[in-house]
């Protein structure tokens, strides 16, 4: 016994060639705005720390050193000669409420790279520098022996 079908479908199913310029418009557009979604930029780890932050400036400058001792300010490597010349026209902008320096140091820079900055940037009148670090995510204990 054969049973008829009771309802018919009223269109056919998508033949390959519009599936297929879909796929190739979705191919376009992920490569196109590829460029988009990666952002160059430099990988700066930094240290934990008790993640204080300064309060008193309502003007501060962030520079950011590398592990290659590389130095970033306003998303742009610069030598420590134009960092000071900025750094003092930055300081001769900020009037009486004086500049901030947040260093944000790698976690693999030396010491002196950092001493040489802060001391550079107290020669072009910036008040005061803090150390950036990341906050600990959980305290640690130490352990029972």
């Amino acid at each position: 016994m054969k049973f008829r079908r009771q309802n018919r479908l009223i269109c056919d199913l998508p033949g390959a060639v519009p599936i297929g310029c879909a796929m190739f418009l979705m191919l376009f557009y992920l490569i196109t705005n590829s460029a988009l979604l990666l952002v160059e930029g430099v990988r700066v780890s930094l240290p934990e720390g008790i993640g204080q932050r300064p309060t008193g400036f309502a003007n501060s400058v962030v520079v950011a050193i590398d592990n290659q001792h590389r130095l970033y300010f306003l998303n742009q490597q610069v030598k420590l000669p134009k960092l000071r010349a900025e750094l003092k026209r930055l300081v001769a902008g900020a009037g009486d409420a004086g500049l901030l320096l947040v260093l944000k140091a790698d976690r693999a820079a030396n010491n002196e790279a950092i001493i040489e900055i802060v001391v550079m940037a107290q020669q072009a009148g910036v008040r005061q520098t803090w150390l950036a670090s990341r906050p600990r995510l959980f305290e640690r204990t130490p352990r029972k022996q």
